[in-house]
């Protein structure tokens, strides 16, 4: 788990400080962050421009002219002191179909190669299987989460791959992300393409899947791909399989 004894705060610049509860990915520190985020949040302590949470620290952007930021250290000692008594919200759990291969997974003749394993057991080992949602970061909210082995031995690649569209399923360094929220390239390596998206700036929250969730991808074939496509984007499709608190199981 690695989770430190106590909590590192780092100042970083004039305005920023990063709240340190790890150095490895867990969920019990992912969960954390996720409190003293909320916690945050709801203290609306002054001063504070914004908090960005990631897999395993809170990045907390302030203004000095409001508050100094040992007195925002104080706060947050003392915000973190009563986390216990936070409750996250549930932790939702979405099937996510996705299509592998061909031009819609073009790296997963390269990754059978590189593992020497065939392509069907690729996607034996990349589905069917929970992956709890440690981040949305980068651009439109990619959700990361921590990818089994051997996936997790592929490094990002040399060449990045140009004009990866919305809905690529991506792998490299350890980890996956869920569904690409947005058009564009990547030095991750793509081995499918999901028919849902991920980003709605028209909506608030504007993600579908959120940090604490959880995602299960489930291979289809061309045609179920493009009826399945065809429903989300009229909203009759709900991939939200069912929910729980965090900590529990099954």
């Amino acid at each position: 788990m690695n989770m430190y004894k106590r909590t590192r705060y780092l100042i970083v610049g004039d305005k920023g400080l990063s709240v340190e509860f790890g150095n490895a990915l867990s969920e019990e520190i992912n969960l954390r962050v996720q409190k003293l985020w909320v916690s945050l949040r709801e203290s609306r302590l002054p001063g504070i421009i914004e908090a960005f949470p990631t897999i395993r620290s809170l990045f907390v952007y302030y203004d000095p002219l409001e508050i100094g930021v040992k007195r925002l250290i104080r706060e947050l000692k003392q915000i973190e002191s009563r986390m216990g008594e936070i409750t996250l919200p549930p932790s939702r759990l979405f099937d996510v179909p996705c299509l592998y291969g061909g031009e819609f997974g073009p790296d997963l003749a390269g990754i059978s190669e590189i593992l020497r394993l065939p392509p069907e057991e690729i996607i034996r080992i990349h589905s069917g299987r929970e992956y709890f949602i440690y981040d949305t970061g980068f651009i439109g909210g990619s959700a990361h989460f921590k990818i089994p082995p051997p996936l997790d031995s592929l490094p990002r690649k040399k060449t990045p791959n140009l004009g990866v569209p919305i809905g690529a399923v991506l792998v490299a360094g350890g980890m996956g992300s869920a569904f690409k929220p947005l058009a564009g390239p990547t030095g991750w390596h793509w081995i499918g393409t999901s028919p849902l998206q991920q980003w709605f700036p028209e909506k608030d929250p504007p993600l579908l899947i959120n940090p604490g969730d959880r995602i299960i991808y489930r291979p289809v074939d061309r045609e179920e791909f493009f009826k399945i496509r065809k429903l989300f984007d009229e909203g009759r499709y709900d991939p939200l399989f069912s929910t729980r608190h965090p900590g529990e199981t099954g």
